[in-house]
This record gives C-alpha cells, structure tokens and sequence, in this order.
C-alpha cells in the first residue's frame, strides 16, 4: 500500500471521528480508506512511538524516524489490530504493548522497513532533540509525548475558533500568559496595563480559554476511548504524564 502525502490528511480531510471508526478504517478493503485511517493513526500517536523506539534502542534520531514508520507498517500485517479488545484496555495500553512486541523483534521489523520500499508513510516531524537511549523510561516518555500532541491539538483548535470569532485579544492575554514561564511571565496587572484591559479580564480571559483547551482534551479523549472506565484512565494518565 502507498500512502502519500498524509499531511496528517490535509486541512479538509475528514478524519475516523472514534476509535471504531479508526479501526473499520484501517482494515477497510479501500486503499484511500486505508491512507486516511493510517493518517489519523500517525496524527495521534507518531511522536510517542517515535520517542519510544528511539529511548529503547541505541538508534540515531533519523534511524528511529526510519523505525517508527516500520512500525506503522508491522501494525498494518496481519491481525494484530483486529486483536484489540477495547474492554480490556485503552488503545494507548495495547499500542505500547505492541511497541514493546516490536521492539523485541529486531528482524522483524527491518524487514517491515524493506517491505515498505522506505517510503515514508508519515510525516516526519520529530526533530525535537531527546535524551540519550536508556536516559529514561520509554513508557513514561510515550506518555508525557502523548499528553503533548493531546494538549497542542486542543490549543490549535481553541486558538483556530476564538481566531474565527474575532477574539484575538483574549487569546493573546493568554499567550502572553500562560505559555510564558519563569520571568517572561507577567503578572495580571502588568498584562492588563499592556494591553489595555482590567485585570479582571485578565483572569476571566485566562479561565474561559483553560476550560475551553480542557473540554477539547477531554472530548478527543472520548472519542478515542470506548467505556467510561478507559474514559478516566486515560483522562488520569493524562493529568499524571
């Protein structure tokens, strides 16, 4: 199967909306059905396989970007994403026992690389610099990559939403804000004074935008998981990463 420019599916493209949906798509007889679906698949959960292989094995970044998308690839042969058994765990759980499954498969999945041709069935976009192989504990790290791509997926659609609404002022209080640290990070009045509002408009900006990023982390949690038991797992494992 080629899968070409994902781009994650391109702006218009309409991802699985649940994880049945993802999973139907991903086994569907249609190749674009497929590419959509492997898209979605790599849209959600490229980095933390990425960061996983590349803390396991003694791989160079470019070798563990070459890995990741074998690993795509192995999950497409066979059966084993017809195994998933969503009463029995959150897709994230059973997509790190495959990665350890992987892992422990050297040959294998070389062979899943050779079997693709090096194509790059996803996009590449893990140029962050992480620690050294063994440096940490690969679950811990898939995790904490996890709750990052969970966290800037809902801030891009808050900040796309209250940019169509023509709210770019209570965004960029919360810029300036929230995603300052240390001392570039003002306090209330200083923010107010430099934008020209009251403090408390400050806090009520600040409020309003943190519950609207947290409902949006929580609805793609929903959509990806299948009970309300796996919905607080993850939604733990999200506070907790």
């Amino acid at each position: 199967m080629i899968v070409g420019d994902t781009s994650l599916g391109g702006p218009d493209r309409a991802f699985p909306k649940t994880m049945v949906d993802l999973l139907s798509g991903l086994q569907d007889p249609s190749e674009e059905t497929r590419r959509v679906a492997l898209g979605d698949l790599g849209r959600r959960y490229w980095k933390p396989t990425y960061t996983y292989i590349r803390l396991t094995w003694p791989r160079s970044n470019e070798e563990a970007k070459d890995l990741a998308q074998g690993f795509f690839l192995w999950l497409l042969e066979g059966d084993r994403l017809r195994k998933y058994e969503k009463e029995r765990s959150s897709f994230r759980t059973y997509l790190k026992l495959l990665l350890k499954q992987f892992v422990s498969h050297q040959d294998e999945a070389m062979g899943c690389l050779k079997r693709g041709g090096g194509r790059n069935l996803l996009p590449l976009e893990a140029d962050e610099i992480l620690p050294d192989p063994g440096s940490g504990d690969p679950e811990q790290l898939f995790d904490r990559a996890w709750r990052r791509d969970l966290l800037a997926g809902a801030l891009d659609h808050v900040r796309r939403r209250y940019s169509a609404g023509g709210k770019t002022k209570q965004f960029q209080a919360f810029e300036e804000y929230d995603l300052k640290s240390g001392s570039d990070r003002p306090t209330y009045t200083e923010l107010a004074e430099k934008m020209g509002i009251k403090a408390t408009d400050v806090h009520n900006y600040l409020f309003a935008i943190r519950e609207e990023i947290r409902e949006e982390v929580r609805a793609e949690i929903s959509r990806m998981t299948s009970t309300p038991d796996q919905f607080r797992e993850e939604w733990n494992a999200f506070i907790d990463a």
